[in-house]
């Protein structure tokens, strides 16, 4: 089984790289944050009654995630990926939802396509559960300072804000890339909306914002970064 939570893996940026772009595969995992059933499970015979899920799940075990994408290793992406999982009678995932996007589209598929009807609980009859559960793709944390944003500087929108740990939903997801004087100097947007107007939106607003270098070693390098946009509330 191989799996991918706090590695160590030691990176080369360089400033003339632009975002890789994630192409929609809807026959494994849909290009959006929806639930995704997988092949259905015939429960055993009822020879005892079902049993209450309350084991703990550590989900690097139980589901072979691959490690880190080329890409992904190439531009130091790191996040978190929040999923919410339907376990069913039997202990596998039958459906599952993005809860929370890591802030890219490649690491949040790379989870998404492996749990899939991945068995996370040992087999028997069980009652249907959901449960959260986080996957951590993190480099060494001495490695870097990350870029910092700087949300005075991002110019002001009628119709979006920049989120923060409050908001719960998916929301719109925007990945950067900085150089390493803090600008931006190329964004894509990673999970959108149904509107394609607040899209562009987020990635205006993503292009404007001004951040503090990231840094290695005390030298300024380019680095990637996500911004993640929530609609204001109607006055």
């Amino acid at each position: 089984m191989r799996v991918l939570l706090n590695a160590v893996v030691l990176l080369v940026f360089t400033q003339t790289l632009s975002l890789p772009a994630v192409a929609d595969e809807p026959l494994t995992v849909p290009a959006s944050a929806a639930s995704v059933a997988s092949v259905a499970a015939t429960p055993e015979p009822a020879s005892e009654p079902p049993k209450k899920n309350d084991l703990t799940i550590d989900i690097t075990k139980v589901c072979a995630v691959p490690g880190y994408p080329d890409a992904a290793r190439r531009f130091g992406m790191q996040g978190k990926t929040i999923v919410k999982l339907m376990i069913d009678e039997t202990g596998k995932i039958n459906a599952f939802e993005l809860a929370r996007s890591s802030g890219w589209k490649l690491l949040d598929l790379t989870v998404m396509r492996a749990i899939v009807g991945c068995q996370v609980i040992p087999a028997g009859r069980w009652i249907p559960s959901e449960r959260f559960i986080a996957y951590l793709w993190q480099f060494d944390k001495g490695y870097t300072s990350p870029a910092v944003i700087d949300q005075k500087s991002c110019q002001a929108s009628e119709k979006l804000r920049i989120a923060d740990d409050k908001d719960k939903e998916l929301g719109i997801v925007v990945g950067i890339y900085t150089d390493a004087s803090g600008k931006v100097i190329d964004a894509k947007v990673q999970w959108g909306s149904d509107d394609e107007q607040l899209d562009q939106e987020s990635l205006r607003i993503a292009k404007s914002c001004g951040y503090a270098p990231a840094e290695r070693s005390g030298k300024r390098i380019g680095n990637a970064g996500s911004i993640r946009f929530v609609a204001k509330a109607v006055q």
